[in-house]
């Protein structure tokens, strides 16, 4: 199974659109949070349209699974069809245990504990808009940065992790950020 992973939409349709081109062929999207609303602190994302976005989440041609994001509130779900699931998404994928949460709050030994509590084959987490893809024990730590807001010098991103391993990609011309191989 082929699966995108994305966080930090912030309401920005645009960044979805492309998101999506590269997440192309996937048959799951996992999303760590932060869909509609850009928040207060952030601001406004290139093709900011919260409600197109929810248009497109919801004619989407796979399914999105949601981890709730500090800038989630329940009304979005009123607008996706999807559940913004509070505050972690457990998923068994290819039998791997995937834990998806925004990471609000959460440093990389928060991280830790969690992915050993829940037993995590893989964990993603979005939140710092920075990615991140490494291995540590029995785990591999993803955290695809944001498609809308990106924050350090890889610009907007995407994962994707197929049968290969997971791959972050630049959502704009498909350069490879960073990859690990299983």
């Amino acid at each position: 199974m082929k699966v995108g992973i994305l966080s930090d939409t912030h309401g920005s349709a645009l960044a979805w659109e492309k998101a999506c081109k590269i997440l192309a062929g996937c048959e799951l999207i996992v999303h760590a949070g932060d869909v509609l609303y850009h928040g207060p602190r952030n601001p406004l994302p290139d093709g900011h349209n919260p409600q197109k976005l929810a248009e497109l989440i919801n004619s989407s041609p796979v399914p999105v699974i949601f981890a709730k994001g500090n800038c989630d509130a329940d009304i979005d779900s009123v607008l996706i069809r999807y559940p913004i699931q509070s505050p972690y998404a457990v998923i068994y994928i290819n039998g791997k245990t995937v834990v998806a949460a925004h990471g609000t709050d959460m440093d990389d030994t928060v991280i830790a504990e969690k992915a050993v509590i829940y037993k995590a084959d893989i964990f993603i987490s979005g939140h710092t808009h920075i990615p991140r893809l490494e291995r540590s024990g029995a785990t591999i730590f993803v955290n695809p940065g944001s498609c809308a807001l990106p924050k350090g010098s890889a610009g907007p991103t995407a994962a994707v992790w197929d049968e290969r391993g997971i791959t972050v990609l630049g959502i704009n011309d498909g350069t490879v950020v960073k990859d690990i191989r299983f």
